[in-house]
């Protein structure tokens, strides 16, 4: 366990911070700081402590935070160079779990900074053109789909034109796509792909609505049901006790 954590941790304590805010923002068990508590006799320190023990509590906190904060900023950076799960869990004292989530947070601020980089570079590149290119690029392949039609049709087809106006045609669709995605757009393919899970969602919805209303049908009917064989049971009862 990191001492610069433990004391940060009794530092808030000591100036009011629960048990359970202080066990989910460090990562650390209740009854662990409990313990911590117990054994080492921290005491919630009084409001009216003097001014000055105010300001050098609050001068040692600051001095923690700024060591937990360059922990973290270290263990990062070690993630991202490519050190070793074991090393750097024996190196900073800490769980695999707690490994498992630092690793998933450095993965994040290296996407944000590429997509960052990335977002730059479209913008140096194209200058606010990429709209104009793509637009380029699905008129190409219109025109390619004219030409390869029109050569299908002709009495004479020239099957190598055909040929070449479909491998055209594919090398300008990749060369669209991969602009779609520089882009952050979705290809059509996608599109399509999106419409046909959103249709399937709707489907299952609308289903299990179905099957729901089918349920409480079936359920009212049973109620009635139900009344009726009270009722019965109500009208027999009555005549045998007028019969007695």
């Amino acid at each position: 366990m990191n001492e610069n954590i433990k004391e940060l941790i009794r530092y808030k304590y000591e100036n009011g911070t629960s048990i359970r805010v202080l066990s989910e923002k460090y990562n650390q068990k209740v009854g662990t700081i409990k313990s911590w508590i117990s054994r080492e006799k921290w005491i919630k320190k009084k409001e009216n402590t003097a001014t000055s023990k105010r300001k050098n509590a609050t001068t040692n906190c600051n001095q923690l935070q700024k060591a937990v904060d360059n922990k973290e900023i270290q263990i990062q950076k070690d993630i991202l160079e490519g050190k070793s799960k074991q090393e750097i869990m024996s190196e900073y004292g800490i769980s695999e779990r707690t490994y498992s989530r630092k690793t998933k947070n450095a993965r994040d601020l290296r996407k944000e900074r590429t997509e960052k980089y990335l977002e730059k570079i479209v913008e140096e590149v194209y200058k606010g053109e990429l709209y104009r290119i793509l637009k380029g690029t699905e008129t190409a392949k219109a025109n390619l789909v004219v030409r390869a039609t029109k050569e299908i049709n002709s009495q004479e087809m020239d099957t190598k034109k055909v040929q070449e106006y479909d491998k055209a045609y594919t090398t300008i669709k990749k060369m669209g796509n991969d602009l779609m995605r520089t882009g952050k757009m979705l290809t059509a393919y996608e599109v399509l792909e999106i419409d046909k899970q959103l249709a399937e969602e709707a489907l299952q919805k609308e289903k299990l609505e179905i099957e729901k209303a089918k349920i409480k049908k079936d359920d009212a009917k049973d109620s009635e049901k139900e009344k009726e064989v009270i009722q019965l049971l109500r009208n027999i009862t009555k005549k045998v006790e007028n019969n007695e």
